[in-house]
């Protein structure tokens, strides 16, 4: 009988493991690419910025604030988007000088994830 109720135990568990394995992956969101580019040098003084991420994100409770050279941020209204994994927004007026797009996205899955793209108008 003990024998019995260990192989009950660990079928119960392969089965456990298996459902888990089975159900589709919630990953955090992860910026898979951006415009501008991290580093990129860009020539303003306008410019279209668009960030896509590796699943859908819930854009009314995103942000993205644009960090200027004198290190005053800017919170930018976003656009409405293409598709359900991006971000859009238009910068103007831009001088020269380093900046820094600071984001924040809801996943699906509801977890928050953040990052930059720094990049630079030059002449």
């Amino acid at each position: 009988m003990r024998g019995r109720d260990i192989a009950l135990a660990i079928g119960g568990a392969a089965t456990a493991i298996w459902i888990e394995g089975a159900r589709p992956a919630q990953a955090h969101a992860i910026l898979s690419e951006s415009t501008p580019r991290e580093a990129q040098i860009v020539s303003g003084p306008d410019l279209a910025v668009g960030l896509r991420f590796n699943c859908r994100i819930d854009a009314r409770r995103s942000r993205l604030l644009l960090i200027s050279p004198d290190m005053h941020g800017t919170v930018l209204p976003l656009l409405d988007a293409d598709a359900a994994d991006e971000l859009r927004a238009t910068l103007t007026a831009l001088r020269h000088g380093a900046y820094r797009l600071h984001w924040q996205v809801l996943s699906v899955d509801g977890h928050i994830t953040r990052g930059d793209v720094s990049f630079r108008v030059g002449r």
